[in-house]
């Protein structure tokens, strides 16, 4: 016989569909509803960073914040299910949880459009290297160090048997 695994939500959860009395909150709850409320502005922070880099140019910052952007996105991502049945418990209201993940939702939308837009424009600089490239068949003329390689070498070094 397997022991059926115990949730916290299913002992709070009333067994009345119709019941509308609030789900009781528990001092556990409102910590995960604070930190929720905290790592919402520490994402939205990071994100404005991003996108303030992208439009000053420094593009670096992009690597340099992807892995912190992961971590706390996908800490939000665990946290959710945490949260959500408590959105409209007055606590979650004075904490202005909905706000907040609407202006999340607002930067994550900007920060998305300005990386898609910057693959476009890469994707496109990159054909445009392999149309010049391609244009007078200049692959394999000319080798890694610059310099014009001879017409029937095949790019590969030869064997030089003469000593």
């Amino acid at each position: 016989m397997t022991l059926r695994k115990k949730f916290h939500f299913g002992e709070r959860a009333t067994t009345d569909s119709k019941a509308e009395a609030p789900i009781a909150l528990t001092a556990e709850d409102e910590a995960n509803l604070d930190a929720y409320v905290d790592k919402i502005q520490e994402t939205v922070a990071i994100l404005r960073k991003e996108i303030t880099a992208i439009n000053e140019g420094e593009l670096e910052v992009i690597s340099n914040v992807f892995e912190e952007k992961s971590k706390i996105l996908k800490w939000l991502e665990l946290r959710t299910p945490l949260v959500e049945p408590f959105l409209n418990h007055d606590i979650a209201r004075k904490l202005k949880i909905k706000e907040h993940l609407g202006e999340l939702r607002k930067y994550i939308e900007e920060d998305g459009v300005m990386l898609s837009r910057m693959a476009v424009a890469a994707r496109t600089i990159l054909r445009e290297v392999e149309k010049v490239s391609n244009r007078n068949e200049l692959g394999n003329v000319y080798g890694k160090s610059g310099k014009k390689m001879s017409a029937n070498s095949s790019g590969a070094p030869g064997i030089d048997r003469e000593f």
